[in-house]
């Protein structure tokens, strides 16, 4: 199962692309230790998950085919 992950903001920055693909990830949960094993810089920045273009608080089931959005604060004017 192949999950696709769009970084934005400082999440891109620090990965130095926009767009992950991730093998083998059933859950959020397991996409965030992923994610902070592979990017120890993202630990201490906060930002939210969405799914399929839906915020999303606490753990959601992952199906191949959905894409995942780490979105960190945004400020603007």
């Amino acid at each position: 199962m192949i999950i696709k992950v769009l970084l934005f903001g400082v999440l891109a920055e620090k990965a130095g692309k926009e767009e992950l693909k991730i093998e083998n990830i059933s859950s959020l949960d397991e996409l965030n230790k992923h994610i902070n094993d592979k990017y120890p810089s993202f630990k201490n920045i906060q930002f939210r998950f969405s799914v399929n273009r839906i915020l999303i608080s606490g753990n959601k089931k992952l199906k191949e085919g959905d894409e995942v959005a780490m979105l960190p604060p945004f400020a603007g004017g």
